[in-house]
């Protein structure tokens, strides 16, 4: 049966996705956004309508990403939806060198699961140096690493908000070094 494979991929209703995205206090609006393992473009979706200048989904599954490009059809947004799997090298040619915001919702640990932990690292180091805000869904046992490992890449915490079902939305700054005035 083809929608029990599909619930199987699909986990979690629209406003499980949803939860904390839009309360951790990050502005979509005129912003360009990256969206690491889209799924079907329904969060991508709902921040269209906030107006960023572009949405980039990233998605392993071809049904997902050609369910996303399909909901944008009608969408004023730039968007852009690619199937790929995150280890591979033509990642670094698809992503434009800067995004004002990245998002990485529930995706680092499937990221180390399919990649391992140091291909996931690298991998995960190259996306976010192009970002300066990240909004991560993680769960709960896995908050302390992802703060760690974005810690090492220059970010820092800005607000979290902690979901009834148990993740975590973080959102994260990339802080500035201070510098001497002359």
């Amino acid at each position: 049966m083809l929608w029990s494979k599909t619930e199987k991929r699909f986990k979690g209703t629209w406003e499980d996705r949803l939860d904390g995205i839009f309360s951790v206090g990050v502005d979509y609006t005129g912003k360009s956004v990256l969206d690491v393992g889209c799924n079907m473009g329904v969060v991508a979706y709902e921040i269209s309508k906030l107006r960023p200048s572009l949405i980039h989904g990233i998605d392993i599954l071809r049904p997902h990403v050609e369910t996303a490009r399909m909901i944008f059809l009608g969408s004023p947004v730039e968007s852009r939806f690619d199937c790929l799997n995150l280890g591979s090298p033509r990642l670094g040619r698809i992503l434009r060198p800067q995004y004002d915001i990245v998002m990485l919702l529930a995706v680092y640990h499937h990221m180390q699961d399919s990649l391992g932990p140091g291909k996931a690292r690298s991998v995960l180091s190259d996306i976010v140096r192009r970002a300066q805000t990240i909004v991560a869904r993680v769960p709960p046992r896995k908050d302390s690493e992802l703060i760690d490992v974005l810690s090492a890449d220059g970010f820092s915490v800005k607000n979290a908000h902690v979901s009834p079902l148990g993740s975590h939305v973080i959102a994260f700054e990339r802080y500035e070094h201070s510098k001497s005035v002359s």
